[in-house]
C-alpha cells in the first residue's frame, strides 16, 4: 500500500470573512515551495472547510492536479478584492437595511452588510469544478466537505462529495451529512455570515455559515479516513483573562457600544474551537498508544481495532500539525486601515463603519469585528505575507510532518 493511502493527508481549513487570506499564505508556502519534492503522500487527498475555508478548500481541492498553481490563482483573487466593491451600500440602502433587520423589509431591498458578489466571482473563477469533480471520480480526491448551517433547523449540514460510500450519518443529532456533487452555490452557502453576507439557497432551503455551529471541521476528515490532519486556525492564542473586578465609565461605554457588541456576537458565533477538537483528537490518540503498549496483538489490525469500526467508532492513531497566526489579526487590520492610501477609499456608510472600528481598535476594543470586514488588498497581501512567514518558520516540523505517514501521531502543539 503506498504511503499516501495508508495515511491520507487531510486540509482543514477555518472560517474568520475577510481573515481567510491568512490561510491562503500559509498554502502558498506549503504547497508551492515545500511539499513538490516530497512526493505524493505531501499532498493533501481530503478536504475539509467551513466557512470561508470552504471557499479556499474547494479550490485547493480543483486543482489538486496542480495545487501550486491553484494556490497562486487563489492569491491573485483574494488579492482582487476591495472594500468599493464589497461595501456598495450607500446612507438610502442602509435605511432598507434596518427595516429589514427589524422585520419590514422591502421587496428587493438590502439583505445584508457586504454585497456578496465579488465573493461570488472569486468562487466561480478561481475554482473549476468540472476539475473537482474528475479528480474524486479518479481517487485522486478521497473526498471534500463543506459546513453550512441549516437557517430553519439549527443543524450544522455537512455536504460530502466523495467517490467511496462512506457512512453518512452523525451521533449527533444537530448535524446532517448530504451526499452531493458539490456547486458555487455550496461554498456560498458556507460562507454566508449572519447579517454581513446574505443568506444562500441550496436545493430550496436557506442556509447560513457553518461557523455557527462547525468552524473547524476536523470531525469530517476523520470520518473520510484521514491518517494526517494538516489544520489552519484564523485566530492567536486565547488573550489573557483579565482580573475581575470593577470596570471604570469608559470601559462600561466602550463594553455597551453596538459595535463592539456585534463585534463580540461574531467572535461568539464564528469562535474557533479547533484546540478543544485537537484536544480530543490527542487524547484518543494517547489511549490507543496506551492500550497498544498494554496489549500490542489486540490494537493491531485485527480485532480490537475491527471491534472499533464495527462499533462505529472508527478510532486510529491521527497525526496533527496546527498552524494559527502569530500576530493579532484585529490589531493587523487597524494597523492597515490607519494607512492613508486605505483610507481614502473609504465612503458612504462602509467609511464611516469601518473609520469607528478602526478608532475603537486603536483605543484598546479588543473586538475582532473589523479583521472580518477588511476585504480589501492591502490586508489581504499583508495577511498572505504572515501565512507564508508562519509556514516556514516552522519549515522542519512541516517537512517531516508532509514527508510520510508515522506509527506514533506528532505532538505539535497549537
Amino acid at each position: 500500500m503506498a504511503a499516501a493511502d495508508a495515511a491520507p493527508l487531510a486540509l482543514v481549513l477555518s472560517g474568520g470573512g475577510a481573515r481567510g487570506a491568512y490561510e491562503v499564505g500559509v498554502l502558498k508556502y506549503i504547497l508551492g515551495k515545500l511539499s513538490a519534492g516530497l512526493g505524493e503522500q505531501a499532498r493533501p487527498r481530503i478536504f475539509c472547510g467551513t466557512s470561508v475555508g470552504a471557499i479556499n478548500a474547494c479550490a485547493i481541492a480543483a486543482h489538486h492536479d496542480a495545487p501550486d498553481l491553484g494556490v497562486e490563482l487563489l492569491a491573485e483573487r483574494w488579492r482582487a478584492l476591495s472594500l468599493d466593491a464589497v461595501f456598495r451600500l450607500g446612507w438610502g440602502d442602509l435605511t432598507g437595511l434596518l427595516r429589514w433587520i427589524s422585520g419590514s423589509g422591502r421587496e428587493g431591498g438590502p439583505r445584508s452588510l457586504l454585497d456578496a458578489g465579488p465573493l461570488a466571482e472569486l468562487v466561480r473563477s478561481a475554482i473549476p469544478w468540472r476539475n473537482l469533480h474528475q479528480g474524486v471520480a479518479d481517487r485522486r480526491v478521497l473526498g471534500v466537505t463543506l459546513s453550512a448551517t441549516d437557517v430553519e433547523t439549527g443543524h450544522t449540514v455537512v455536504f460530502v462529495e466523495t467517490g467511496e460510500q462512506a457512512q453518512l450519518y452523525s451521533r449527533d443529532r444537530t448535524v446532517d451529512w448530504t451526499a452531493v456533487r458539490l456547486t458555487a452555490q455550496h461554498a456560498l452557502a458556507s460562507a454566508a455570515i449572519p447579517i454581513i453576507f446574505p443568506t444562500v439557497r441550496v436545493a430550496g432551503r436557506m442556509y447560513s455559515d457553518g461557523s455557527l455551529r462547525q468552524n473547524t471541521p476536523i470531525a469530517p476528515a476523520l470520518r473520510l479516513g484521514a491518517g494526517r490532519v494538516l489544520v489552519i486556525g484564523l485566530r492567536t492564542r486565547a488573550r489573557e483573562r483579565s482580573p475581575l473586578g470593577r470596570q471604570d465609565a469608559d470601559d462600561q461605554r466602550t463594553y455597551s457600544s453596538p459595535l463592539f457588541l456585534f463585534g463580540k456576537l461574531l467572535d461568539a458565533l464564528l469562535l474557533d474551537r479547533v484546540e478543544n477538537d485537537l484536544a480530543n483528537l490527542r487524547q484518543v490518540n494517547a489511549a490507543l498508544l496506551e492500550l497498544q503498549r498494554l496489549s500490542p496483538i489486540a490494537i493491531g489490525r485485527e480485532p480490537l481495532a475491527a471491534a472499533m469500526e464495527a462499533a462505529g467508532g472508527g478510532l486510529r492513531p491521527v497525526a496533527d500539525l496546527f498552524i494559527r497566526p502569530s500576530q493579532d489579526l484585529g490589531a493587523l487590520a487597524a494597523d492597515v486601515l490607519g494607512r492613508p492610501a486605505v483610507r481614502s477609499r473609504l465612503a458612504g456608510p462602509a467609511g464611516y463603519l469601518l473609520r469607528r472600528l478602526g478608532e475603537a481598535a486603536g483605543g484598546g476594543d479588543p473586538s475582532d469585528l473589523l479583521s472580518y470586514l477588511l476585504f480589501d488588498a492591502a490586508y489581504e497581501n499583508e495577511l498572505i505575507a504572515l501565512g507564508e512567514r508562519d509556514a516556514a518558520a516552522r519549515s522542519e516540523e512541516l517537512r517531516d510532518f508532509l514527508a510520510g505517514p508515522s506509527a506514533e501521531p506528532r505532538k505539535s502543539g497549537p
